[in-house]
């Protein structure tokens, strides 16, 4: 604040140029390994691209939506509407559930 920075001015060609010549470059491994255990990547937990999954995911997270929902409308006061919600979640999520398992078990895993 109290000193007086100069600014220091760089050409956009001096910017821009690296020194090539200077990086040393690195010799890749010339050995193979090889392991028993497969690769362990996010995308292996959570295989989205396979509908499955994918549904299986999208109607567990619905639940936990709705039952999240019903919580907060009963903390704040909203006891009508929470028990109409649980009322309602009471026959369709069993319903809902064990539909998905029998999918999930007969024609979500083909192949």
């Amino acid at each position: 604040m109290f000193n007086k920075n100069k600014k220091e001015v760089i050409l956009f060609k001096d910017f821009m140029s690296r020194p090539a010549a200077s990086i040393q470059k690195e010799i890749p491994l010339q050995t193979n390994i090889y392991s028993f255990s497969p690769v362990i990547t996010l995308g292996d937990f959570f295989p989205l691209h396979e509908p499955a999954f994918a549904l299986f995911f999208i109607s567990a997270s619905l639940i936990a939506a709705i039952a999240f929902c019903e919580k907060i409308l009963a903390v704040n006061g909203f006891t009508d509407i929470s028990g109409y919600i649980a009322r309602i979640t009471s026959v369709l999520l069993p319903i809902v559930s064990y539909g998905a398992l029998f999918w999930f078990i007969f024609f979500g895993m083909r192949g």
